[in-house]
């Protein structure tokens, strides 16, 4: 069902190169958060991804860049031969201007093979149903850790226990670098509503008609997930959010903002996102 509804109702899927260039940006933007912090090089480090999604896209596009060992978890088997294999023919076709070190080096032929091929040419180790919170990897053992537009589907109970199982794996001069989307995700395909109007429902009535497992939305500020973060023990090093225009108020304005929301500062609940980098204390 939620595959028919991704690629019938919401056609999130199969990825258009349009949008898979967004997603090239974005593992461009981990990349150089890496380099910008870290001090071993590509080929020795160890990655680590949770929520892998549909098409493994910037596990391929890690791949490209020069990342030799990557770990990718995720809650649900998603991936689907088919769409991993619309990435691949995408990243041949970019490679005609963006010229990437390396080219993935096979298709993917069967699904029930899928975790040895990427793990035999990729160097990529697919887990899934797997879960984040307790993830049987070893102390200090992760060089950098990045999440893309993934904790905006997480409660906010859980991401604390994500965040904690994070310390413990990661390196002490390693990083985590986020990618989170605070906007909301109906506008994506109702052009209709604002970016903000899942902020005018209640929690009651929000979870009861509008958030269902599959699409689940926390509805976390920028502001929360500050200190979610300094709570887990890390520091900030980057915090790029963006959002917040002119533009962004009148449009909020529009909103009739629920109480809940009543004490947030107009600034803090008109930001849409941040690609956010952060180390432990």
């Amino acid at each position: 069902m939620n595959y028919f509804f991704q690629t019938k109702i919401t056609r999130n899927l199969p990825v258009k190169e349009t949008k898979f260039k967004e997603k090239l940006l974005l593992a461009q933007k981990h990349i150089e958060n890496f380099h910008k912090y870290n001090s071993s090089h590509l080929s020795e480090a160890t990655f680590y991804e949770f929520g892998a999604g549909w098409d493994m896209a910037q596990p391929l596009l890690f791949y490209t860049m020069g990342v030799d060992h990557q770990i990718i978890v995720d809650i649900r088997r998603l991936v689907r031969p088919e769409l991993i294999n619309n990435s691949i023919k995408i990243i041949e076709h970019l490679n005609e201007v963006f010229t990437f070190p390396r080219l993935p080096k096979t298709h993917i032929k069967d699904k029930f093979d899928f975790e040895s091929v990427f793990l035999k040419y990729y160097g990529i180790e697919y887990k899934a149903p797997y879960d984040a919170r307790k993830t049987g990897l070893s102390d200090n053992s992760i060089d950098c850790i990045t999440s893309t537009n993934t904790l905006e589907h997480i409660p906010a109970n859980e991401i604390k226990a994500i965040l904690k199982e994070c310390y413990r794996i990661l390196k002490k001069d390693g990083i985590l670098s986020f990618q989170i989307d605070y906007q909301d995700h109906y506008s994506y395909f109702d052009k209709n509503i604002s970016v903000y109007n899942f902020l005018k429902f209640n929690q009651a009535t929000w979870n009861t008609f509008f958030n269902p497992s599959l699409h689940y939305q926390n509805r976390l500020r920028h502001k929360e997930y500050l200190q979610l973060f300094s709570e887990s023990g890390f520091n900030i090093l980057e915090d790029k959010y963006y959002g917040g225009t002119p533009s962004d108020i009148e449009q909020i304005k529009t909103v009739r903002i629920n109480k809940q929301f009543s004490n947030y500062d107009l600034n803090d609940l008109v930001i849409r996102g941040t690609l956010i980098v952060l180390r432990k204390c």
